[in-house]
């Protein structure tokens, strides 16, 4: 009886699980940078959006009443197209921003890892 070279069941089993396990890791694991790149972003564009907010304040003694295309105070754009969240792509995924009153302001965004995100100028 000739018995020829060959894999067995069993061990293309084994050999297809721990391929199927290691790219289940890689897969959680590059889903979670996403996540935490996102959140940086998110927090870099709302401190971007607050110095010119504050540049805005200073030169014109307040702040404006929206900056949902670009941060414009006393006819001079402090910032030119406002960041959006960078998981959307709908133009109307901006960071909220309230204005209490020509010297008060928040503004906030929603991070993934639940943690707050939010400013707010008395």
């Amino acid at each position: 009886m000739r018995r020829e070279k060959a894999f067995t069941f069993v061990e293309l089993l084994v050999v297809v699980t721990i391929i199927a396990v290691l790219a289940g890791v890689a897969v959680v694991s590059f889903t979670n940078t996403s996540r935490r790149s996102r959140d940086t972003r998110r927090k870099l564009d709302i401190e971007n959006i607050r110095s010119a907010l504050e540049l805005c304040r200073t030169e014109t003694g307040s702040y404006p009443l929206s900056i949902y295309d670009d941060i414009v105070c006393g006819g001079e754009t402090y910032l030119s197209d406002t960041p959006k969240d960078p998981k959307y792509d709908s133009p109307d995924d901006k960071y909220s921003y309230t204005r209490s009153s020509a010297t008060s302001y928040s503004i906030s965004c929603i991070l993934e890892s639940g943690e707050s995100c939010t400013f707010s100028n008395p």
